[in-house]
């Protein structure tokens, strides 16, 4: 039995090279595939994760500090925040509580500088990331400065706003507009990660090859949204109970891991096709 998996597993191999030289897409497919092991994609993509749940701690303070009196009046329960804003709904439901007291200002007084630094931090990690899968040289137009900074906080602040328009959109209007509401959600976000890469390395890429990645980053965000708004969330919440913060913590970090996953290898594919370009011509 297990000769005849191996000599299946071999036929399989032999088939999928046949294939590899006969088509360019698989060809490209495979290469993709290759410089994603590479560059280490999977150990890349969870460092980038570990960045992002650091990043959305400070972010859950500023958001409860700033948001308190409006969800307060609101009266939004942590299961209608988590189907709303997705994987933030994780983090800012377990500290809600702490919207409707005083100590939100303190709260809010210490969060935006943590964010800040967050924001730095979270910006080197995507830098280095982009940096390795297209073997791009340091360089200093691609530094971490506090324009730098400021640009990118404000592109990451732009997904849970156009998350949540789109929620709202989708949960009033018929199944009809809903595909509307989705088409317009997923162009939302490849315009803003299109918009966040053009300052990441690239080597000397024109915006055109950056376009691709876009476009799967834009389709992933979406659909992992929809993962992160109708099973993530509900479910850890559900959990809390049973495994306190740590399922909440284990869930948000299982969804920062996808969504880093998709970071990446958007930029793999990027470089890939690009690279494949220079060497047809």
């Amino acid at each position: 039995m297990l000769e005849s998996a191996r000599a299946r597993a071999a036929a399989l191999q032999e088939r999928a090279e046949e294939e590899r030289q006969r088509h360019s897409s698989v060809d490209a497919v495979f290469e993709m595939v290759d410089r994603d092991g590479e560059v280490g994609g999977g150990l890349i993509s969870a460092a980038l994760a570990y960045r992002f749940f650091i990043w959305l701690l400070p972010l859950a303070l500023v958001a409860v500090a700033g948001l308190g009196i409006a969800a307060h009046k609101s009266e939004e329960t942590p299961q209608e925040a988590a189907g709303s804003i997705g994987l933030a709904g994780l983090v800012s439901s377990s500290v809600a509580a702490a919207a409707s007291g005083p100590g939100r200002w303190y709260a809010l007084i210490i969060g935006i500088p943590a964010l800040v630094y967050a924001t730095s931090t979270l910006l080197r990690g995507l830098l280095g990331a982009h940096r390795l899968v297209w073997g791009d040289a340091r360089d200093v137009r691609w530094r971490v400065t506090p324009a730098a900074t400021l640009r990118l906080l404000a592109l990451l602040l732009a997904f849970p706003v156009a998350a949540g328009v789109v929620s709202a959109i989708r949960a009033s209007t018929s199944p009809g507009p809903g595909i509307v509401a989705a088409i317009v959600s997923i162009a939302a976000y490849v315009v803003v990660w299109f918009t966040a890469t053009l300052y990441f390395p690239h080597r000397t890429a024109s915006w055109k090859a950056l376009l691709p990645g876009a476009l799967l980053v834009g389709a992933g965000f979406w659909v992992l949204h929809a993962i992160a708004a109708y099973l993530l969330a509900p479910y850890a919440i559900a959990k809390q109970g049973t495994y306190g913060v740590f399922g909440a913590a284990a869930a948000l970090l299982f969804g920062l891991y996808l969504l880093s996953r998709v970071i990446v290898f958007a930029a793999v594919v990027d470089a890939t096709l690009w690279e494949r370009s220079h060497r047809d011509h």
